[in-house]
């Protein structure tokens, strides 16, 4: 089970960094840098292994560290995420409180994911599952459990750590 979830996760990254559509999210770190943690995080889920909320908090920060954290070469106090509010409040748009995951999750979040983004990411796991053939019961069980996933990853979901 672990070397077809690995083979999963590894394919469906590799469809996700080479799509146009959401690639600019993912920093330059090494493939398998960018999916270790995520790796131990479902094969933790997938094997009903009991962890601690500060083991879930470590896999995910990790995730989040390795997958989208950028260096920033030249330091800014300005940089163009910190006026984003303004369209909210020129736009007359209500200002949608952001719930992050773990602290790590903010680096996500700066890069404004939506919906979009997150089916670009389901469509490729779905292809991924069907490449690999696995079996229609793990597929249902995986489309699930990504697909409950969605509001966490897009910070709407279950509040662990407001934003400040």
């Amino acid at each position: 089970m672990n070397t077809l979830i690995n083979s999963i996760v590894d394919g469906c990254y590799a469809k996700m960094l080479d799509d146009y559509r959401v690639n600019r999210f993912f920093n330059n770190n090494p493939l398998l840098q960018q999916t270790a943690a995520l790796k131990s995080y479902i094969h933790a889920i997938i094997s009903n292994q009991a962890l601690s909320d500060d083991q879930v908090l470590a896999l995910l920060n990790q995730y989040f560290q390795d997958s989208f954290a950028r260096s920033n070469h030249k330091p800014s106090l300005v940089t163009g995420n910190d006026f984003g509010f303004l369209l909210d409040i020129v736009g007359g748009q209500e200002i949608r409180p952001i719930t992050l995951l773990c602290e790590n999750h903010s680096f996500l979040m700066k890069l404004l994911p939506d919906d979009s983004h997150y089916d670009v990411f389901l469509e490729h796991l779905q292809n991924t599952l069907k490449q690999l053939n696995v079996a229609n019961e793990l597929q249902t069980q995986l489309i699930r459990l990504a697909e409950q996933a969605r509001d966490g990853f897009l910070a709407r979901g279950r509040t662990y750590m407001k934003a400040a």
